[in-house]
């Protein structure tokens, strides 16, 4: 009985995890998918890629952050895979490097200066993930116009 308990366990172990590796590359898939038609879309040369995410300024801003200086962000967010608008001009204030931003925008944070205008294509590895956020699909892939003040 044990013998059997212990193969059903194993059976079913094996079945999550093939499943969940399915959902993962399926959502890979998708990804490639969308950066690579965000990426025709804006030319290959406008976006560039730093840590996993690609940055596209169409405005340099003017000065860099400095780790305690207050950042104002104004932005617009979309998730690619299912063109769903989740943020329209909305404003975001943090405290330069303690922000609590989704792991992308704080890749992202280093490169983009106070007064910059731009877009960031952000995967979903460094976005939410596997998890629903909102009307924010798992595994959504994430474009954000943003204007930094």
């Amino acid at each position: 009985m044990k013998k059997f308990l212990f193969i059903a366990v194993v059976i079913t172990a094996t079945l999550f995890m093939a499943t969940s590796c399915s959902k993962e590359k399926d959502a890979d898939d998708k990804e490639s998918e969308a950066i690579e038609k965000i990426l025709k879309r804006y030319g290959d040369t406008s976006f560039v890629e730093h840590n996993g995410i690609y940055l596209y300024l169409t405005e340099e801003g003017d000065k860099e952050y400095q780790s305690t200086d207050i950042v104002k962000m104004i932005y617009s967010g979309q998730a690619l895979q299912d063109n769903n608008t989740f943020a329209k001009n909305d404003t975001l204030e943090f405290v330069y490097g303690k922000s609590g931003l989704i792991s992308g925008f704080q890749r992202a944070l280093p490169y983009i200066k106070r007064n910059s205008k731009g877009q960031l294509l952000i995967p979903y590895q460094y976005a939410y993930g596997s998890r629903r956020i909102g009307t924010i699909e798992p595994y959504s892939t994430l474009l954000f116009t943003f204007e930094m003040k």
